[in-house]
């Protein structure tokens, strides 16, 4: 089984709000989680293809591959809860209101 991640986005951001991190391997990590953000924040119900993610993880060295599930979960203090369906790797993203990538606050009319 997976495991399940608690990441406050905010750890690697710096004081404009971009990526901050030494390692690539942690900036990819990042990128990923900032991915879901925007998909989950997306602000109907429907979302462009190009904003799906797929799951990074590799059971048995082999790609998942699986379509992210992501949500804001009202009962979580406004985390986002996302998880693959496939592999069941995921976790919560804290913080991400305000980030480049929350698309919360915009109208779809604007996207």
């Amino acid at each position: 089984m997976a495991e399940t991640r608690i990441t406050d986005i905010t750890r690697f951001l710096d004081e404009k709000g971009r990526i901050v991190t030494e390692s690539t391997q942690e900036k990819n990590h990042v990128t990923y989680l900032a991915a879901i953000v925007l998909m989950s924040s997306f602000p109907a119900p429907e979302y462009p293809s190009e904003y799906i993610v797929k799951c990074r993880r590799r059971p048995n060295r082999k790609p998942c591959m699986e379509e992210i599930i992501a949500y804001v979960g009202p009962e979580t203090d406004d985390n986002i809860i996302w998880m693959c369906p496939k592999c069941k790797d995921g976790g919560t993203i804290s913080n991400w209101r305000g980030t480049l990538w929350d698309l919360s606050d915009f109208s779809t009319s604007v996207i």
